[in-house]
């Protein structure tokens, strides 16, 4: 079948806004990764939540001409009373993502969400073509909402009857399940970083070892993203004999406090908390960042790994189920025990002695980013989709976004 006038719905939680000039917009990372689904549609059709604006720091507008919003009302929330509370909305959200599942050609459900986790259960028989996106841990752990792991077992079941992009090894017992990544720069990005990426990885193995240095944590300020590891973590650096200073890029809840244990360590002068920013300046800080510092407790991805090594920023991350892949096991990047904060000093310690092996982990991270740009993802989409769904999609145009 020919992709000339097929048109994709997309359900999910993302929240959308409107700019000044009335453009949709939404989190940048996501609005780069639908642009390519929306190249290779007739017509991209959003089921979200969508707010008058401004949009706040990191969002932007979707290039894509061809995508356009039905909004829904955003409720959120993973405790058992929070989801009694979102009672009332569940009528609008399964009459309305039904209909725009029965009025395209093909769905696209972006879970772990509420509104994606009603998707799941509307579309069926809406439409011939559903494929899911699990963008959390795709396995158990303690703690897990309880409602994320029904998504989790619904998407992988047999009863789902399409493929499913998740972030884990491929599983031969489970062929609809598809293997996935979250990148956020292009090939075209990726080149131009180049020299400035050389000009660190020839730096990072220079004799003199004694700094100084620059650390950076990327991400919403949270219990789970676990940034007060990474503090704890740099104290015992700087205690350590390292001439080093940590940049904290995000906001949240934590932010009192982590400002405080910074203080208490008697290290306040060398952790700078920058709040939320955009993404270019996500990726000017980790152009010139040395290391990144990762303690997340359970995470899908960590499309900010990519985002560093792509700048040639060697990531110390927290154990997780693509930990090794990323990681190189050990070649391009170094794990460590989530909460153990010894552990990742242990690391950071050891590469700052170390120039000989960072710069050789500098350099494959880099490489390793390579083919995993946004216009592969594009690819993996199509391959995805026309394998899944018995389609012809379009090859995805180049882009410099």
């Amino acid at each position: 079948m020919s992709a000339d006038h097929l048109r994709l719905g997309v359900i999910g939680d993302t929240q959308h806004y409107r700019d000044s000039e009335g453009r949709l917009c939404a989190l940048e990372p996501v609005v780069l990764q639908l642009d390519r689904w929306a190249a290779l549609f007739d017509e991209l059709v959003l089921c979200a939540p969508l707010a008058p604006g401004p949009p706040p720091a990191g969002y932007a507008p979707y290039r894509a001409a061809n995508v356009r919003i039905v909004p829904v009302p955003s409720g959120g929330g993973n405790t058992l009373r929070e989801k009694l509370s979102m009672i009332k909305l569940l009528p609008v959200w399964a009459r309305t993502t039904r209909r725009v599942a029965r009025d395209v050609d093909g769905v696209h459900l972006r879970c772990p969400s509420n509104i994606g986790f009603v998707g799941i259960l509307s579309t069926w028989k809406a439409t011939s073509r559903r494929h899911g996106f699990y963008a959390g841990v795709w396995r158990a752990y303690d703690g897990e909402p309880f409602f994320f792991g029904l998504q989790r077992r619904l998407l992988g079941s047999r009863w789902f009857d399409g493929p499913v992009s998740v972030y884990a090894t491929r599983d031969p017992h489970r062929p609809n399940l598809e293997p996935f990544f979250s990148p956020s720069f292009t090939e075209a990005y990726w080149e131009e970083a180049g020299p400035a990426a050389d000009t660190k990885i020839e730096r990072l193995g220079q004799a003199d070892r004694s700094g100084p240095w620059r650390f950076v944590t990327v991400g919403r300020l949270t219990p789970n993203k676990n940034q007060r590891t990474v503090v704890e973590a740099m104290a015992k650096v700087v205690a350590a004999g390292v001439d080093g200073h940590l940049d904290v890029y995000g906001d949240g809840p934590s932010r009192p406090e982590l400002e405080q244990l910074a203080a208490s360590l008697g290290i306040a002068e060398r952790v700078a908390f920058h709040g939320s920013v955009d993404f270019g300046e996500v990726m000017a800080a980790f152009q010139v960042a040395d290391l990144h510092l990762l303690a997340t407790r359970q995470e899908g991805f960590g499309k900010v790994l990519l985002e560093g090594m792509v700048h040639a920023t060697v990531p110390v991350f927290s154990e997780s189920p693509l930990a090794d892949e990323i990681s190189g096991s050990g070649s391009r990047g170094l794990v460590f025990a989530t909460d153990d904060a010894d552990g990742l000093a242990a690391h950071v310690t050891a590469l700052v002695a170390d120039g000989t092996r960072w710069q050789a982990m500098a350099a494959d991270a880099r490489t390793y980013t390579a083919s995993m740009t946004l216009d592969r993802f594009a690819d993996r989409v199509r391959e995805t989709l026309e394998r899944g769904w018995g389609v012809t999609l379009p090859d995805p145009p180049a882009t410099d976004r």
